[in-house]
């Protein structure tokens, strides 16, 4: 695709973010670590960023050491997730705005993330069109009020994606506490083929953990609750 037709839309929309971060204080949380330096040098001016980071527990000893006025993540990292990292932030700093970048939005609960306070969530889907400085300017001109990207609300976050035979028998294993040596010794498979399926379910259920993904099977019905 070519942007260059775009190039001068896409430098006042930079301007403009910058302008309304002006003075601000920023924690920058993502897993994607070239991503995470080009933030840092797209915000050198105008906004302080006080950390950046790819991990949750990370995030949070910044945001609890320098108290910035504002939390973007993503809501996958490295370790932990960018919902966890704003519920435990918020704990400690209410007052801080929150903004996450959604890298799956057809698994974004965005009805529990606004209960956990989050200010404004973007699908990364749509960054380039406009969606990111819309999200800012109502965090730095309308404080109080949330704003949720349009086509994160129009996704069933609760829907059940399509599992293999292999990755429901994964699930039904996390949620009986299976271990992964004993599930691939009564299926006849090698551990390494076992752990591949448990890392492609967690990917479909948009989850970091095995009780996180137990979690989700029981809200989307994959899973009978005990």
């Amino acid at each position: 695709m070519d942007l260059t037709s775009s190039l001068d839309e896409l430098h006042q929309r930079q301007q403009q973010g910058t302008q309304l971060l002006n003075g601000q204080g920023l924690v920058l949380c993502s897993r994607n670590w070239p991503l995470l330096v080009s933030q840092v040098c797209v915000l050198q001016q105008g906004p302080t960023v006080l950390g950046a980071c790819t991990c949750a527990a990370e995030g949070l000893a910044l945001v609890q050491q320098h108290w910035p006025d504002l939390l973007l993540c993503h809501d996958r990292l490295e370790q932990g997730s960018g919902l966890e990292l704003i519920r435990q932030s918020k704990a400690t700093h209410p007052h801080l705005k929150a903004l996450i970048i959604v890298s799956q939005p057809q698994y974004f609960p965005w009805q529990q993330a606004l209960s956990l306070g989050i200010d404004a969530a973007c699908s990364d889907q749509q960054l380039g069109h406009g969606v990111l400085l819309e999200a800012l300017r109502q965090l730095c001109e309308c404080p109080g009020s949330t704003f949720i990207d349009p086509t994160l609300r129009r996704v069933d976050p609760w829907r059940s994606p399509r599992l293999t035979n292999r990755e429901q028998q994964i699930l039904e294993a996390l949620q009986r506490c299976e271990p992964c040596k004993q599930l691939a010794r009564s299926l006849g498979l090698q551990l390494s083929t076992v752990k591949g399926y448990q890392k492609q379910l967690y990917s479909k259920l948009g989850v970091h953990s095995g009780a996180e993904a137990v979690r989700r099977g029981l809200q989307t019905g994959l899973l009978q609750a005990d």
